[in-house]
């Protein structure tokens, strides 16, 4: 009886291998038909991800069988990319000493290349015999062919395929990502930053009380006053003449009174002019007590003792103001607050109570702490004429107040949110009102 040559058996198989449809005849073809090549006992087809596809003499392979698990730890030590012979001492200790029980002791691993150059998994052959060179090369021959036509049938899954390129990643570079991932997610508190000034907490206002001229400035910025100093005087040369007017009118009136008295007791019609004439007494001693109270009030005296807070006193000397126009504060030195304006698109939740911390000009390595006591909701024209919502914070007990006027940068901190957000939270706003989503 004549042997097959092995080219055409070779032939056949490959001629076999093409004809096959799905991915799942073609592992059949590989672990029971390559006998047709050469001899083995048992074939496995297993993928790169070691999961197993096929094993001989099996019509349907069992995921959790002892025999596929014991073949898919092994596999992860076939890290082979030409044919070769395999045995126990490839594998660890523990599945070395399995192997008995599973497979003969001469086994032969076949990778099954790739297009992109990449294994696609490989082929084992296992038998009691030991392989020549001959029959390295047949299968080695065979196993190519099938490589073609398993990467032209098998589409791995999205999570296989997923999960190829997650182990193709150094681990050096899974475990950067997963660092940056977890910073990312780092919770830090939401602030905004707020152009920020040391004011009073609760001024003394000093308003005009009548409509005039300011005469002269008293005071000077910061200057230390008492209560009833006077703080500056408008011009009073109009009242003075009023006031003069008057007083004449008032001594013409008390004349004609005391001159239709006398005429009462013999003339009847003098007797009923008196009333008239004590009632114009009474209207001209209400209009001189009004005079003499402006005149009073033209002096502007402080309320109480603090200190002056106004402009240059030059500027006001000689200007005209109305009734209830601000022209300067008294106010406690020690006793100051944080005013913050806040833009508009810099809104974030904030709740009073929380932190506020101001960065001053004049000493920004010693920031100043604060607790935020409101945020106004209407927004309103700054000196700039850009609108900004008032933001008010007291500051935090036993510290040093600072001076009236110091000007800085407050931070107002919210609720926690993930670092990525904190970075991405102004990006986003402007991506949207760009797009007007």
């Amino acid at each position: 009886m004549t042997e097959t040559n092995p080219l055409i058996s070779l032939l056949g198989l490959e001629e076999h291998a093409r004809r096959a449809a799905t991915a799942r005849e073609l592992a059949f073809v590989m672990v029971n038909d390559t006998r047709q090549v050469i001899q083995y006992r048992q074939a496995a087809l297993i993928t790169e991800d070691c999961r197993v596809q096929a094993v001989s003499g099996v019509a349907e392979v069992e995921g959790n069988a002892p025999f596929t698990l014991w073949l898919q730890r092994i596999c992860r030590r076939f890290d082979f990319d030409a044919p070769r012979a395999i045995g126990p001492d490839d594998v660890l200790a523990a599945d070395a000493a399995e192997w008995s029980e599973w497979l003969p002791l001469q086994a032969l691993w076949l990778p099954l290349p790739g297009r992109d150059g990449k294994r696609q998994g490989g082929l084992l052959l296992a038998r009691d015999e030991a392989w020549d060179e001959g029959e390295i090369a047949l299968a080695a021959h065979a196993v190519g062919t099938f490589a073609h036509a398993w990467a032209a049938l098998h589409r791995p899954s999205p999570l296989s395929t997923w999960r190829q390129r997650l182990t193709a990643i150094p681990k050096w570079r899974l475990k950067v990502a997963a660092a940056i991932v977890l910073l990312l997610l780092f919770p830090v508190r939401l602030s905004v930053l707020a152009p920020a000034e040391i004011v009073a907490r609760d001024p003394a206002v000093i308003r005009s009380p009548l409509d005039g001229v300011v005469e002269r400035v008293l005071v000077r910025p910061n200057q230390v006053v008492t209560e009833g100093e006077v703080l500056l005087e408008l011009d009073r040369t109009t009242l003075t003449g009023k006031l003069e007017v008057a007083k004449k009118a008032l001594s013409t009136a008390q004349a004609e009174t005391d001159q239709t008295t006398q005429q009462a007791f013999f003339d009847a019609k003098a007797k009923g002019q008196l009333a008239v004439f004590k009632a114009r007494i009474d209207e001209r001693q209400a209009d001189l007590a009004q005079l003499e109270d402006l005149l009073a009030r033209a002096v502007v005296k402080a309320p109480r003792a603090g200190v002056a807070v106004l402009d240059d006193p030059a500027e006001w000397q000689g200007r005209p103001v109305g009734v209830g126009e601000r022209i300067m504060a008294v106010a406690a030195p020690d006793d100051t607050e944080i005013e913050a304006w806040l833009a508009p698109a810099d809104i974030i939740e904030l709740e009073a109570g929380g932190p506020v911390t101001a960065f001053l000009n004049a000493a920004p390595l010693s920031p100043v702490t604060a607790r935020l006591l409101y945020v106004a909701y209407e927004a309103v024209p700054q000196a700039d004429g850009a609108p900004g919502h008032r933001v008010r914070a007291k500051l935090e007990p036993g510290q040093t107040a600072p001076r009236l006027g110091l000007k800085g940068t407050a931070r107002l901190d919210g609720h926690r949110v993930p670092l990525i957000y904190w970075l991405l939270r102004r990006p986003l706003g402007v991506v949207r009102g760009y797009l007007g989503l």
